[in-house]
Parts: C-alpha cells; structure tokens; sequence
C-alpha cells in the first residue's frame, strides 16, 4: 500500500466516523497540512486528499484553535501574527499614556488587552522559540 493509498484510508475512515456519528465535515474548512522531514519525499508528491470528490486545499500554514501551526513545525509564522496583534493595540496604550491617564490604569488596560493576547496558549507553543523568537 502506497503512501498516498494509506492517507486517502484516513480521510475515508475519518469522514464516515463523522457522518456515523452525526458530524458534518466541511470542505471549506478542511485543510491538508503536509509535516514531512524525509528528503527523499516531497509534498509536492504527494496528491491532494479527497472528500466526497473535492480534493482539500493543501496549506503550509493554519489556525488551529488560534494558535498558527507550520509544516516545518517553527512557530515563526504565529509570533509575527501575534506581534502584529499586539502592536495594533500598543497604540491605544500609547493613546492612553499620552492622555495622562494614570499608571495604575494604564497596567489594567495593557492587562486586560494586551497581556492575554502574548500569553494565549503559550505552553503550546513557547518551549519551541529559538532565541530569535523569543
């Protein structure tokens, strides 16, 4: 059994255990996120998965419960997305210190906005930083 065969079994099983238990997949919303360090194999290789006859979109990066997942497992890709986040809502603090709005209250806003966005599911994901992410 080829590696594709085996894959596309998966996809099988994984779509009648849904529809067995009541679940509905979602074409659009699936994706195919290839995670292979083998040189000698390439995902390009590899054919696109079917569902229902509709193959699913292959990605090298998604969302998966906030947290942005990679093919090559570096976590890159999610803090720049998180630092984006973050430096839009720098701003209001900013705004804010500007404003002589009292420190105290500056600590809330930066808590409340700010501080969960860098902290959201950090143990998922902050072990694996290289020294440049962190």
């Amino acid at each position: 059994m080829t590696l594709h065969n085996t894959l596309q079994t998966a996809a099988d099983y994984l779509v009648s255990w849904a529809h067995n238990n009541e679940m509905m997949t979602s074409i659009n919303k699936t994706k195919d996120l290839i995670i292979c360090f083998n040189k000698k194999v390439s995902a390009e290789d590899i054919p696109p998965l079917c569902i229902n006859g509709n193959n699913i979109e292959r990605v090298n990066t998604f969302k998966l419960l906030g947290v942005f997942v990679s093919s090559d497992l570096s976590w890159d890709y999610h803090v720049m997305y998180i630092l984006r986040k973050v430096a839009k809502r720098m701003y209001c603090i900013n705004y804010l210190f500007r404003a002589g709005v009292p420190v105290s209250d500056i600590v809330c806003v930066n808590t409340s906005i700010i501080r969960f966005v860098l902290e959201y599911a950090c143990p998922v994901w902050h072990p694996g930083l290289t020294k440049k992410l962190s």
